[in-house]
């Protein structure tokens, strides 16, 4: 035994139970135990489903569909989003691929599926500047009664759509969130940060939005595959243009509204991720400005009694865990060092063990609910995840946040 880990051992031993909350606190009360009741309530409900199976619903009537694409120079990737939309099994659908402005080749690659009639083409000439702009765009010429929307670099599995509208047709549904995976990256590549996007994906999606769908506080239906009630669409005024994250804020407006929305697990669909580290970080720079200005934007829900309790808890909770514990981990840091720094080692050894048991426990939870097994095979980046991956995307966050305070311009 190395004389580091005997060292630590009886220090872990001298260790009182007052001692180990003083220290590990937030690890202990947010961390651990949050994560030990998500993956208790996943693994209980899907144990409840299997032992009182609820019987299929039969689609006795089916509803136009309309598969929205909105796209801005995607030459790379828009004749796969196309043919996996025109393969879904679905008959009574349509698709509208709307070019915001393209300068590449992607009207032309569009184009030859609209001569051949599998698509209905629309083009501006200048770009909308938003996805949200492209999407009503699109909406002005759809007409089912079900809205779809997809991304550009998106891939639909064969029976998606079939059980995206079999989960909007079941009683008070308004709207399903897709479940989105990682095929992978923008240029076909799978380097560690597309693994590390892959592992994100699993645990954002069969863990978090599925667990959210369970308790009713659903707040995000994924922009690169949800499926709408195209009435509830336009009653909201269909998409806003002021904020980069249209996804988030029409879910905001639905849960306002006291709509009913859920997660499909069975609703697969495929989407590219970015390969190089600078793609990634304006993607995530993006994704978090978005959320700021939206829950801003929203932020009546924290201060008025009207809306639903659960729906008003999803949102503190998102404010807290995405951005008040960026500042209590760093305090907690602080703390750590200022008031036991004698043994900080050997509390950076304990702190390392407890998160990597977290991450088995959560990816592993999410595997056991998976379909698909071979997701096993990327357990092993769990200590990168957790200590590499997610404290780089805190200090990416932390950007984001003043980007957005700063006033600075983003684009789709």
């Amino acid at each position: 035994m190395s004389p580091l880990l005997e060292q630590f051992l009886r220090w872990l031993g001298q260790l009182t139970l007052i001692d180990f909350i003083l220290i590990l606190w937030p690890l202990i009360i947010i961390d651990f135990l949050r994560s030990l009741i998500k993956a208790t309530v996943l693994l209980s409900h899907a144990l409840y489903l299997r032992l009182f199976k609820r019987k299929t619903p039969v689609i006795g009537f089916l509803p136009k569909v309309s598969i929205i694409i909105p796209a801005h120079n995607e030459e790379k990737v828009i004749s796969r989003s196309i043919e996996a939309a025109i393969e879904a099994e679905y008959p009574n659908k349509e698709i509208v691929v709307v070019d915001d402005g393209s300068t590449d080749g992607t009207y032309r690659i569009a184009l030859q599926y609209a001569k051949k009639g599998k698509i209905k083409l629309l083009h501006r000439d200048v770009a909308s500047g938003s996805k949200a702009g492209a999407l009503n765009y699109g909406l002005m010429f759809a007409t089912g009664d079900i809205i779809i929307t997809v991304d550009a670099d998106t891939i639909l599995e064969r029976d998606a759509i079939k059980e995206a509208v079999k989960t909007l047709l079941e009683e008070g549904v308004s709207a399903v969130s897709g479940n989105v995976r990682v095929l992978s990256g923008e240029k076909g590549g799978i380097n560690l940060l597309v693994k590390l996007q892959a592992y994100e994906y699993l645990l954002a999606l069969e863990l978090g939005r599925r667990f959210n769908s369970i308790i009713g506080t659903l707040l995000i239906i994924s922009g690169a595959f949800g499926a709408f009630w195209r009435k509830y669409i336009e009653s909201l005024g269909r998409y806003d243009l002021d904020t980069i994250t249209e996804d988030f804020d029409v879910t905001v407006k639905m849960r306002k509204l006291n709509k009913k929305l859920v997660f499909s697990e069975k609703a697969v669909a495929w989407t590219f991720v970015p390969e190089t580290l600078r793609d990634w970080i304006r993607q995530r720079i993006r994704w978090t400005r978005g959320q700021a200005e939206t829950l801003w934007k929203h932020r009546n829900v924290l201060l008025k009694q009207k809306f639903n309790i659960r729906f008003v808890l999803a949102v503190y909770d998102m404010i807290f865990m995405d951005v008040i514990l960026l500042f209590i981990r760093l305090a907690w840091l602080m703390y750590i060092i200022f008031f036991f720094h004698q043994n900080f080692i050997y509390i950076l050894i304990l702190i390392t063990i407890i998160y990597l048991a977290i991450e088995l426990m959560m990816v592993t939870t999410a595997v056991l609910l998976s379909p698909r097994k071979q997701d096993l095979k990327n357990i092993y980046l769990a200590p990168i995840v957790a200590f590499i991956y997610r404290p780089f995307y805190s200090l990416i966050r932390f950007k984001a946040y003043f980007d957005w305070l700063l006033k600075r311009k983003s684009r789709w």
